[in-house]
């Protein structure tokens, strides 16, 4: 089970905790204000002065979290008490001051929460219920006072609500962004991959049409199966290149040439350091040659590391490192942040997530789509770091 669904918090603070410092303040707070102010307005004393004292302090208890409620309980409070106790003459008020509080506040409370089809009885009972309550002279002045409170408490609830719908707006607006660029990356990559797997496919086509001249004594049958290979290939081309035709926009033409791998990644930094970058290129373990989704991947990585450098961090230092494992291939891309001007930080131990921004979106689809991972985040010296893992077998992709 999450934590989030053991506590659901307001404000930063447990809602256990929030209820219990609400109840401290009603019994603790409230309740021994009322016992104080009731004997000024009420002829009651003894025991009952304890029950009356608490039951003003009900509504006040409701008002967190049923405004509903908070304010029934008080107008009915109201009536009750100068009905079962005798005011005392020198008073103008039939309730304890506490009360007459809580009254304003369970009715600016109600305006504020409730629907309006149910603050509409607040509406009309409680101008009514100080009207009878108030002396002549105060009538207009109360009146006049609970309008505002209801207009001002109106005006707050269609403010909040209005901000919590725009919140929820920008949300969904957020995610479908995202959304949109893993779908724009993901045909990216099916673009990279188709004019990888052209290539080779194009490779398979010529040798099996060629291998009957290049090739002698070969028997009926082995002609035979090399006319069927070139002809399942050629399949198989065409149906690659009509998935590709969906996929593509009118924008980019189509483009066949085998995609950048690993092996171009001399010239990638060479433009880089062309264009002013300072980028220096660390190779691990012996370079070999790779399927061509971890190849594209890697080299696609770089390339956008590269950019977002030169972009958010110009005239930093950034170093590349591209390590072979046995079974891997591992990426870094870690620049200094662009006023230190010192060489860039090591590796920083970067958490998993969800990266932000189109361009790092791209590059989690490009490990994702070979079964890798990829990690992206800040530096303790405030710069970037990229890292990446691309495994080089097949098997280890998850599909998804």
């Amino acid at each position: 089970m999450r934590i989030s669904t053991l506590f659901r918090t307001r404000g930063g603070q447990p809602e256990h905790v929030r209820s219990a410092l609400w109840t401290l303040l009603a019994l603790g707070g409230y309740f021994p204000l009322a016992l104080l102010g009731t004997p000024s307005v009420l002829d009651v004393n003894g025991d009952m002065l304890v029950v009356v004292a608490a039951a003003q302090a009900v509504p006040f208890y409701l008002l967190r979290r049923n405004p509903i409620a908070a304010w029934y309980t008080a107008v009915a409070v109201a009536l009750a008490l100068p009905a079962l106790f005798p005011v005392l003459d020198s008073d103008p008020w039939k309730w304890p001051p506490l009360l007459g509080v809580t009254l304003i506040a369970a009715y600016a409370n109600l305006c504020a929460r409730a629907p309006r089809r149910l603050a509409a009885g607040a509406w009309v009972i409680a101008p009514l219920l100080f009207w009878f309550s108030s002396i002549p002279a105060a009538r207009a002045g109360w009146l006049a006072a609970l309008v505002a409170i209801a207009v001002v408490a109106d005006i707050t609830r269609t403010l909040r609500r209005t901000r919590q719908a725009l919140g929820e707006e920008r949300e969904l607006t957020e995610a479908e962004k995202h959304r949109r660029a893993v779908l724009e990356e993901r045909a990216r990559i099916a673009r990279d991959l188709h004019d990888v797997v052209a290539h080779h496919m194009s490779m398979v086509v010529v040798q099996a049409e060629t291998a009957p001249y290049r090739l002698t004594g070969l028997t009926p049958e082995a002609t035979a199966d090399f006319a069927a290979i070139s002809r399942t290939a050629r399949e198989a081309l065409n149906e690659v290149r009509g998935l590709l035709g969906v996929l593509r926009s009118e924008e980019i033409s189509a483009d066949l040439r085998p995609q950048p791998g690993l092996t171009e990644l001399g010239d990638l930094v060479g433009a880089a350091v062309r264009a002013g970058a300072d980028v220096a290129v660390t190779e691990v373990g012996e370079r070999r040659t790779v399927r061509p989704g971890v190849d594209v991947g890697a080299y696609r990585i770089v390339q956008e590391s590269l950019a977002n450098a030169a972009r958010h961090a110009p005239g930093a230092p950034v170093r590349v490192e591209v390590e072979y494992a046995p079974d891997a291939v591992e990426v870094s891309v870690v620049n200094a942040a662009s006023t230190n001007g010192g060489p860039p930080a090591e590796r920083p131990p970067l958490e998993p997530g969800a990266p932000e921004g189109h361009g790092l979106t791209g590059m989690t689809e490009r490990a994702n789509v070979v079964g890798g991972e990829l990690r992206a985040g800040p530096t303790p010296d405030g710069g970037f770091a990229v890292w990446a893992r691309l495994p080089t077998h097949a098997a280890e992709v998850v599909g998804g």
